[in-house]
C-alpha cells in the first residue's frame, strides 16, 4: 500500500502531454458546412472512473465539461478512455447541457482546457516548431505562444498559455477534437478557487474562413480549492481504524494536497493546538472518549511541508512527533490522529485554505525500532 500510493503520486506532475502536429485531413465525421460551433469544453479534472473508483492520485486524463452545446449530436458523450475505463463527458440527453455548466473545477497543480469543434479548423490557429530548437529539421511540436487564439483570464487577470491544436478526433475520441489544447504557462500563477473564462478570438475559423459564432465566444470555469487529495496511511486502508495498520517508526504521516502548500509552516500550516495526536499501549485508544487519553504534547508535534518548490513533493505535508522524521514515533506504540476543526492548510499559489475531512482519524501501531 505505501510503496504504491508514493508511486501513483509521482505522477501528480508527469502526466503526458500530446503535442500538435500536421497530419493530414482523414475522413471523420465531422461536419463539413457552416461555421465551426464549439460543442464542448472540459477542463482536467480529478474524477473517479469506473476502473478506478477511487484514484489516489491525479492522472491528467480525466475532463470534466463546462460546457456542452445544447441539442448537438456532435458533441461527446459516453467515451472510452486509454485505460479500458470510460467517462461521461456530456449528457446522452442532447436537450440538457453540461453537469457544471460554467463552474467545472480545473485540479491544481498543472491544471489545462480543452476546446472542441466540430469542424477541422484552419491549421493556420498554431505554428509548428522544432520539438528540438538544435534540430530545425527533426520533429514539429504545435504551440500557441505567437498566435494567441483566446483571451484566458482568472479572476480578472490575463494568464500567460500556450498550447496546440489537434485536428484528430471527434464526438467519440478521447480527448474530443477537433480541438485547442490551453495549458498556462504557470499554472500555480492562478489562485486555487479562482474564477476563469476563455474568450475566443476571431483568429479561430474554419479552412473556409468562417468564424466561430458570437454566441460561443465565451466560456468560464473554476480552479479547484485547496483539498486533501489522499492521505498515507489513509483512513480508508485496512486497520487504519482500529489499531490493526503498523506504521514504519521512521515514517511520517503524509498528506497529499491538490496544490502545492505554503513554505511558511508556522503561519500556514495547522498550528500544534489543532492537531490532536492521543498515544497509548493498546488499541483501545482507536475508539475511547478522548478525555480519557494521553495527548501529545503540543510541543512535540511538527506539521512541516516535504519540499520547498512546485514539484510533486511539494503537494505533502509530514506529520510527526519530536524534532526528526526519520524518527517519526515512538516504537511499538499506538496512535490516534484527528484534528480540530480550525485546522487548516494554505496554498503557496493563494487561495482559500484547505480543510481536514470532518470526522478524519487515523489509528494505528507503529513497528519495533529499525
Amino acid at each position: 500500500m505505501l510503496v504504491y500510493r508514493s508511486t501513483v503520486a509521482v505522477a501528480i506532475l508527469g502526466g503526458a502531454l500530446l503535442v500538435g502536429c500536421s497530419t493530414p485531413d482523414q475522413p471523420t465525421d465531422l461536419r463539413k458546412d457552416g461555421p465551426p460551433n464549439v460543442t464542448a469544453v472540459t477542463v482536467m479534472s480529478d474524477l473517479k472512473t469506473a476502473v478506478d473508483p477511487s484514484p489516489p492520485a491525479l492522472s491528467r486524463l480525466i475532463e470534466t465539461a463546462t460546457f456542452c452545446r445544447l441539442n448537438d449530436e456532435k458533441r461527446p458523450g459516453h467515451v472510452g478512455l486509454p485505460n479500458f475505463s470510460t467517462t461521461q463527458v456530456c449528457p446522452e440527453d442532447l436537450s440538457k447541457g453540461a453537469d457544471t455548466p460554467g463552474t467545472a473545477e480545473a485540479v491544481p497543480p498543472a491544471w489545462f482546457a480543452r476546446v472542441c469543434f466540430d469542424k477541422l479548423l484552419d491549421p493556420n490557429v498554431e505554428d509548428l516548431v522544432p520539438v528540438t530548437p538544435a534540430n530545425p529539421t527533426g520533429p514539429q511540436k504545435g504551440t500557441l505562444m505567437r498566435t494567441q487564439p483566446v483571451t484566458l483570464k482568472c479572476n480578472g487577470v490575463d494568464v500567460p498559455y500556450d498550447g496546440y491544436y489537434a485536428p484528430g478526433g471527434s464526438s467519440q475520441s478521447w480527448p474530443c477534437g477537433p480541438g485547442l489544447f490551453l495549458t498556462p504557462v504557470s499554472a500555480v500563477s492562478v489562485q486555487t478557487g479562482a474564477n476563469c473564462e476563455i474568450g475566443l478570438k476571431d483568429i479561430i475559423h474554419n479552412k473556409k474562413g468562417e468564424s466561430v459564432p458570437s454566441d460561443q465566444r465565451s466560456f468560464t470555469f473554476k480552479i479547484a480549492p485547496m483539498k486533501l487529495r489522499f492521505a498515507n496511511p489513509d483512513p480508508t486502508d485496512d486497520g487504519a481504524q482500529n489499531g490493526t495498520f503498523e506504521q514504519d517508526v521512521d515514517t511520517p504521516v503524509q498528506f497529499y494536497w491538490t496544490a502545492a502548500v505554503s513554505p511558511q509552516p508556522t503561519t500556514n500550516l495547522p498550528a500544534a493546538a489543532d492537531i490532536q495526536i492521543f498515544e497509548g499501549t493498546s488499541a483501545a485508544i482507536c475508539n475511547a472518549d478522548v478525555g480519557t487519553l494521553t495527548r501529545v504534547p503540543d510541543a512535540a508535534v511538527v506539521a512541516d511541508r516535504e519540499a520547498a518548490t512546485a514539484t510533486t513533493t511539494a503537494l505533502i505535508m509530514d506529520l510527526f512527533v519530536g524534532s526528526d522524521p526519520d524518527h517519526a514515533w515512538k516504537p511499538e506504540t499506538f496512535y490516534r490522529i484527528q484534528f480540530a476543526g480550525t485546522a487548516r492548510v494554505l496554498a503557496a499559489q493563494g487561495g482559500p485554505a484547505g480543510t481536514f475531512p470532518a470526522g478524519f482519524k487515523l489509528c494505528f501501531k507503529t513497528s519495533a525500532a529499525m
